[in-house]
């Protein structure tokens, strides 16, 4: 099986979970990744917390599908590397967040796999921000809990704006 068609596989898999999901689920959900492989599931913009492992890739999984799940995923174009090992694939999905169906938003996939075709590498990139402002309007918990007062604005010390 190509590595495309293996995650073709991996989505559609993670598009049949919940948090309500059996753990066998989340077993076969595991042996898609490598045991030492790195993940960035939910973003880059956890780019300083990756998933180290089998284990925690799945449950950071596990984790955000007990908020969220995608509700409808349309790959919109992907392309494999000449030694077919790397992934890209753009796609445009919404997800359902606890009562709220989002409207569509585009995502980049990058997958590395290794020599047995298992992942080795997964990044996200995408801007989950909706996501994140949903979450924490119904938790109390996310990102924005704390604004800085400078947030979006040039800050005249800042070396990079010399």
């Amino acid at each position: 099986m190509a590595n495309y068609d293996k995650l073709k596989t991996l989505q559609a898999k993670l598009d049949t979970l919940s948090s309500a999901s059996a753990p066998e689920e989340f077993t076969i959900l595991g042996s898609f990744f490598s045991e030492d492989c790195t993940t960035f599931v939910a973003s880059m913009r956890e780019y300083d917390e990756p998933s180290i492992g089998r284990q925690a890739t799945v449950e950071k999984y596990m984790e955000i599908l007990n908020l969220y799940h995608v509700h409808e995923r349309r790959v919109l174009s992907h392309s494999t590397s000449p030694d077919g090992r790397t992934v890209y694939c753009e796609m445009k999905h919404s997800v359902h967040i606890f009562d709220e169906l989002l409207d569509p938003f585009y995502e980049t996939v990058v997958v590395v796999f290794n020599e047995e075709g298992l992942i080795k590498e997964l990044r996200q990139y995408s801007c989950r921000s909706h996501i994140a402002e949903i979450i924490q309007a119904k938790t109390g918990k996310g990102p924005f809990i704390e604004l800085s007062e400078t947030r979006g604005k040039k800050i005249d010390n800042n070396p990079c704006c010399k």
